[in-house]
């Protein structure tokens, strides 16, 4: 029988040190290429297959974001990690809405935890490759499809609110609400595609409604449109949600026009392609309590017996009714 052959990651990064020490606690699992700019990484994406794809983010003449940019439109099919010190805010915004990364590796780095993440990268790349459709944005520039999906709108902004109501002109399934409760409930009793909330840092209800929506409702893609500049609450936002999309507030109507079409052509092609949800998994929150409220609020256990979330995630139950 033959042996499957390892998973096969790059690793990039001008300091030589650090790609020893990435080729070293990685040999044995995994098959491991290295290069020491963003240039030499993408030949070697260009000639080879890769599973993972694991970059620093500050390297001299192309900055890690920059180059795993250019590295989803060589190799779409690899999984991006971007290793960082959280220190740059428009380096993690970038991450997000350009790069789209897995997942943020903080420095300096747990072994076993980075292992973990490379493991979870590989396993959901060799998942999804037999699968893989290319994400195109085809989807016309005049937005006609949007009245055809459901869009909820979870923020107290009267302005941002508004702002959304404009970018979906004439759909009537649009959906506001500043009540965490009521945003639980409209998940579940309608189809949302959309999901659209603020962030008031990384233990407020709008983290704990996205991570809940991450793991319970996969084909709803989340867009976070915020004030918020703290790099580190938009790592844990990738990492522990997989948002689509962050919008620095006050941004124009038009750009939300825009992020919206894409996010709304993203979530038709989640469903047409159920597999590529796996690439948006979410790790365990570092929220402890969090966890075991989010496991027992579908229990099947008689009510009587059943342990309901704490008080301030009573909320959670309702997306399981």
């Amino acid at each position: 029988m033959k042996k499957a052959a390892l998973p096969k990651v790059l690793c990039v990064d001008d300091e030589p040190g650090l790609l020893r020490s990435l080729r070293w606690l990685l040999r044995g699992q995994y098959e491991v290429a290295v290069a020491s700019s963003g240039i030499d990484g993408l030949a070697l994406l260009g000639a080879e297959n890769f599973d993972v794809v694991i970059s620093d983010q500050r390297m001299p003449g192309m900055t890690g974001t920059e180059f795993l940019e250019r590295a989803k439109e060589i190799s779409p099919r690899s999984t991006r990690l971007l290793l960082t010190g959280y220190s740059d805010f428009n380096a993690v915004l970038s991450s997000v809405n350009d790069s789209e990364v897995f997942r943020f590796i903080s420095k300096p780095w747990d072994n076993q935890k980075l292992l973990e993440t490379v493991g979870d990268a590989a396993k959901v790349a060799r998942m999804t490759q037999a699968s893989w459709v290319d994400f195109q944005d085809t989807l016309s520039t005049n937005g006609t499809h949007a009245v055809d999906e459901g869009v909820l709108v979870f923020d107290s902004d009267g302005v941002a609110r508004a702002q959304w109501q404009a970018a979906v002109s004439g759909a009537t399934n649009l959906v506001c609400t500043d009540d965490i409760g009521e945003a639980a409930s409209h998940l579940t009793r309608q189809k949302v595609a959309v999901l659209i909330t603020d962030i008031h840092g990384a233990h407020s209800q709008q983290m704990d409604l996205i991570r809940a929506v991450r793991r319970n409702q996969p084909q709803v893609v989340v867009v976070v449109y915020s004030q918020e500049r703290d790099s580190a609450v938009i790592g844990r936002l990738i990492n522990e949600g997989q948002i689509y999309r962050f919008i620095a507030k006050p941004s124009g109507t038009d750009f939300l026009k825009q992020t919206l079409r894409s996010a709304l052509n993203r979530h038709r092609h989640l469903l047409a392609v159920p597999e590529r949800a796996l690439r948006r998994r979410a790790q365990a929150s570092e929220d402890l309590y969090f966890e075991p409220d989010f496991a027992s609020a579908p229990s099947q256990l008689p009510h009587s017996m059943q342990k309901p979330p704490s008080g301030a995630r009573a909320w959670l139950q309702r997306l399981f009714r």
